[in-house]
């Protein structure tokens, strides 16, 4: 692995570095639970490190980017990753399917919900959008992965094409079914979270999948799943508001 040679970089950890904020890096260590180093950032100041270091104007190329992105992610500060993550989706539309490994195995390397989320959401959504089933039915299958958070990618893919109203309801809801079973709480969560941003544009679809497995459907997934439901579907399933 490279060392941070690359001036940007180094100018990444200078610009933390002057921000660092002790009391807060120990609140986010522990709120995450994370074995990662934290210097402590708000986001709004993470978001100003990288765009003082990275404007949009001055846009370096994909494959430049993805090295500068690999370099971060082996980082063991938080903030280092949080800031790769925000280059590769300064580059989103221009991944292709080829690039899916590398974005697995940046998600294998995911120890919590935050940075999983933000790749999930903001990276492997658009990704998707763009490509549809070559995408997709590789990701399906990540539904079988014994690491907790590439089993939530799977689901989490789903999150922005829904709001998009792109969703593909065949793969969601398949990843769903399969993952229902599971007590772990981001599980739950995260399928809860994604039938919500579903209501807007479908909502009937949401109302079956969540009668037919109201058995299944765990208390977490049902009251995240159904937060914006329409009332009268709400009542058909027996929710109070």
């Amino acid at each position: 692995m490279k060392s941070y040679r690359d001036a940007r970089l180094q100018k990444v950890r200078i610009l933390l570095g002057r921000a660092r904020n002790p009391e807060h890096a120990a609140f986010h260590k522990g709120y995450h639970k994370s074995s990662k180093k934290f210097y402590g950032l708000k986001a709004a100041e993470l978001t100003d490190i990288f765009r003082s270091i990275f404007p949009k104007k001055d846009k370096i190329p994909k494959e430049e980017a993805l090295i500068l992105t690999q370099e971060l992610w082996a980082s063991d500060w938080f903030e280092e990753q949080t800031i790769g993550i925000m280059l590769l989706e300064q580059h989103a539309k221009e991944l292709v399917p080829a690039d899916l490994p590398y974005l697995k195995k940046m998600i294998g390397g995911c120890e919590g919900w935050a940075t999983l989320d933000l790749i999930a959401t903001k990276i492997l959504g658009v990704l998707a959008i763009n490509y549809g089933d070559p995408v997709y039915s590789k990701v399906r299958t990540w539904t079988k992965s014994r690491h907790l958070w590439t089993r939530r990618a799977a689901i989490l893919i789903h999150v922005l094409p829904a709001r998009k109203k792109k969703l593909n309801a065949e793969y969601a809801l398949g990843s769903f079914e399969e993952l229902l079973h599971e007590n772990d709480f981001f599980i739950r969560k995260a399928i809860g979270w994604t039938l919500r941003e579903m209501c807007r544009y479908y909502p009937e679809m949401v109302f079956e999948f969540l009668r037919k497995h109201a058995k299944e459907a765990s208390g977490l997934t049902m009251r995240e799943g159904t937060r914006k439901l329409p009332e009268k579907l709400r009542k058909i399933l027996g929710l109070k508001k």
